[in-house]
């Protein structure tokens, strides 16, 4: 089957460069998860990326996580990483650890499903059902291209060789997450239906890193919601012994009991694969927390969206918590995070409090807090530089109000605000 589906990802990648390049602003539009959340949900639109999202979500009630497998490009990248570091020789081993859990979720729910539900609740939203298949545009999400890159990079290929197999799909992808309720409901799944030798091939050959072997034998199927139908597992399998079978859901779980969900001391422990993996499980009730510190400290940062923000936030949580590494090394990450999360939390409550005082229009207040962020950011970001110009034109100071007016043209010269403060300007200079 995998000849299959390389075909199925080579497919996928080749209509995303059309849809990209050629279509551009057709009468079809981004096709991205987020719009089923940030359109259908938040707004009652119902565009191309919703409908992908519902049909994603219903087929994975027959046929488990099969988008991830067969469709999802970012799921092949990390394949093709994994597969890259396997020709070098380089055998990166998957952690494992209960952040596969928690972090998916805590992105999933706290960017996406409340906010969009507050704000489809809200009487002020307008929230209306609508079909428009063209909105957003195609570049709505794509970043450019030094985050763009630096996502391919981090997210891709550093994640994969610090975590392990699909280590962004295990450990951040809100999007596996949303697909985890249908998977465990599904009727189609990896199951038992032959003599098992215990020789380990399918839990080696995973590229989501699940115990296989495990589940089969306990369970007589594959109950991880992170299965992704890929069927690597069933095609290893020398006694063939297992097959990608259908089975009625509500027969499928009549032995089953929650515990069965959590994590099992017997996983990833027979001499023919525990060298791949390594277990930080004892570390979770430390590591869950400053994950998701670090990740929201980070978050819209430097241009930095989500599944950035918690890339990093996952490999520098599991990196310091990783005995593999020498302590010394361990160490000194920890040290830099903890300044880097101190200048992070800096900035953000810079942010939070100059804002809050320009909406007060508290604005000599404000200033302090917006200068404080273009002297100590790193890069010019132009919306501060708008914001001062407003600040010190409401002050009646012209020099300055021009001064942060000119910086925040250069950088933003479309940017709605800036057109608004160059009318102002031209009023006053009258």
């Amino acid at each position: 089957m995998q000849k299959y589906r390389i075909i199925s990802f080579s497919l996928v990648h080749i209509l995303i460069l059309i849809h990209v390049l050629w279509f551009k602003n057709s009468t079809v539009g981004s096709f991205d998860f987020q719009e089923f959340f940030d359109r259908f949900i938040g707004m009652g639109v119902l565009n191309a990326g919703s409908i992908m999202v519902i049909v994603a979500f219903f087929s994975t009630l027959i046929f488990g996580r099969f988008f991830c497998g067969w469709l999802c490009h970012f799921g092949a990248v990390q394949e093709f990483a994994w597969w890259v570091f396997d020709k070098f020789g380089i055998k990166p081993k998957t952690i494992n650890s209960r952040l596969i859990t928690f972090l998916p979720l805590f992105v999933l729910f706290n960017f996406y499903i409340i906010p969009n539900i507050s704000k489809a609740l809200n009487p002020a939203s307008n929230w209306q059902l609508s079909l428009n298949l063209s909105y957003p545009e195609v570049w709505t999400f794509l970043p450019g291209v030094v985050i763009g890159s630096l996502t391919f990079i981090v997210d891709g290929f550093l994640i994969v060789y610090l975590l392990g197999r699909k280590g962004f799909c295990r450990f951040v992808c809100p999007w596996g997450a949303f697909l985890k309720l249908p998977t465990s409901l599904s009727t189609f799944k990896v199951r038992k239906t032959g003599s098992c030798t215990n020789c380990n091939m399918c839990t080696s050959g995973c590229p989501i890193g699940i115990d296989v072997s495990n589940e089969i034998n306990n369970y007589n199927k594959v109950i991880n919601s992170n299965c992704t139908s890929c069927m690597i597992c069933i095609d290893n399998c020398p006694e063939k012994a297992l097959s990608y079978k259908f089975q009625n859901p509500v027969n499928d779980y009549d032995n089953l009991n929650l515990i069965d969900f959590a994590y099992n001391k017997t996983s990833y422990v027979n001499d023919l694969i525990k060298e791949k993996f390594i277990s930080l499980r004892d570390y979770d009730l430390f590591m869950v927390p400053f994950c998701i510190v670090f990740g929201l400290l980070l978050d819209g940062l430097f241009h930095i969206g989500h599944m950035l923000s918690f890339g990093l936030a996952s490999i520098i949580t599991l990196t310091i918590f990783n005995n593999n590494f020498s302590f010394f090394f361990r160490r000194s990450i920890f040290i830099i995070a903890i300044i880097f999360m101190s200048f992070n939390g800096f900035l953000k409550y810079s942010q939070y409090k100059a804002i809050n005082h320009f909406n007060n229009q508290e604005y000599s207040k404000a200033i302090q807090y917006f200068e404080d962020i273009v002297f100590y950011y790193p890069i010019e970001v132009g919306k501060y530089h708008a914001y001062l110009g407003v600040c010190y034109l409401k002050l009646n100071k012209i020099e300055n109000s021009i001064k942060h007016y000119e910086i925040a043209k250069n950088i933003i010269p479309d940017n709605p605000n800036i057109i608004q403060l160059e009318k102002l300007l031209s009023r006053v200079r009258r």
